[in-house]
């Protein structure tokens, strides 16, 4: 007998309730069409308590709310979210990975999902064993498959149990070091800072950004992407990105804003010749680059250098970088670029 961490909870007696809910869903839906997931919950409430009836369950069931997790609670511990979709097949968008929302003392909950496409059925789950994955409406967002196997849901994946990642206080932060270890070159989160501040539902090209927001993200992407100096072929991608997330802004020639006009001729340590217009660029912002990198916030920049830890001399941190990956044929050294706009 499993007995939950609360007196006198029983686990068992808990999925036996579950599944004659489900027995007694069946019988009443197939009666039933056009069932709308509000309905569905209620449905799911009151087909729960009319099974409880005289068992250990009786008269401690209650609906949470409509913006409350879960949305069904028993004897204050268990929980039940109730699903549905209208096709025929047993996934859908679950709830948030913050669990801002989740009903004090509830400790166990379960998924009871309706697929109501191609014929109506019911499957009920414990919670974290059907999460494959996180996705992204307006904040990370778990997803939901009732058909997952054992051992691949994203808490498997993560290496980390479902209750330490949801009372670490900072879930977030875990899911972003999972998924950031799964980058490929050129890729971003989009959401990565997504529960700290409200984002736009507006995307606007780069060419209305003002003059201020536009100067701020040359000097903040010649920082964090020191491999626009480099000959990479992908070297404007994160980039790119990073437009899109912090500036809710896009641009079809982002390469022109950092390159346009080809090369230019440049004067450093006496000495002229012909350099790739970014290095041109960087001298005219060398002294915001100076100015800004230490005001930087430290961890976005590990990120985004792909660093564990920061060097305490950040601008030198990120000249070697820039001499490092700056072409062969460069030349002048690129460090000795950026100093002569000093």
């Amino acid at each position: 007998m499993i007995y939950a961490k609360k007196k006198n909870v029983k686990e068992e007696e808990f999925i036996v309730l579950l599944e004659e809910t489900k027995k007694s869903l069946i019988k009443f839906i197939a009666k039933r069409k056009d069932i709308s997931p509000t309905y569905f919950e209620t449905v799911v409430f009151e087909q729960m308590v009319k099974v409880a009836k005289g068992g250990p369950f009786d008269g401690t069931i209650y609906q949470t709310g409509t913006n409350a997790f879960p949305d069904i609670v028993a004897k204050k511990y268990f929980g039940v979210e109730v699903k549905m979709t209208t096709s025929n097949h047993w996934t859908s968008t679950g709830n948030s990975v913050l669990e801002s929302s989740r009903v004090e003392d509830v400790e166990r909950i379960y998924i009871m999902f309706g697929k109501f496409g191609g014929g109506f059925d019911v499957k009920y789950r414990l919670y974290q064993e059907c999460l494959p994955e996180i996705s992204v409406t307006h904040y990370p967002r778990y997803r939901i498959n009732m058909n997952l196997s054992q051992g691949q849901s994203i808490f498997d994946k993560m290496g980390v149990d479902y209750d330490t990642l949801r009372k670490n206080g900072n879930p977030i932060s875990t899911v972003k070091e999972y998924y950031r270890a799964q980058l490929k070159e050129g890729e971003e989160l989009w959401w990565i800072d997504s529960e700290d501040k409200s984002a736009s539902p507006i995307i606007r090209p780069h060419r209305d950004l003002d003059e201020d927001e536009k100067e701020k993200f040359i000097v903040e992407a010649m920082i964090y992407f020191p491999e626009m100096f480099s000959n990479s072929a992908t070297k404007f991608e994160r980039a790119a990105a990073f437009l899109i997330m912090e500036y809710n802004a896009v641009s079809a020639n982002l390469r022109d804003i950092f390159t346009a006009g080809g090369k230019v001729e440049i004067r450093v340590k006496r000495k002229k010749a012909q350099v790739p217009r970014i290095y041109h660029n960087m001298i005219l912002h060398s002294n915001g680059i100076k100015k800004i990198i230490n005001t930087l916030d430290e961890e976005k920049l590990k990120h985004y250098w792909r660093l564990k830890k920061l060097s305490t001399n950040r601008l030198l941190a990120w000249k070697k970088m820039i001499d490092e990956g700056s072409p062969d044929d460069l030349p002048f050294v690129a460090s000795d670029i950026f100093n002569s706009g000093l």
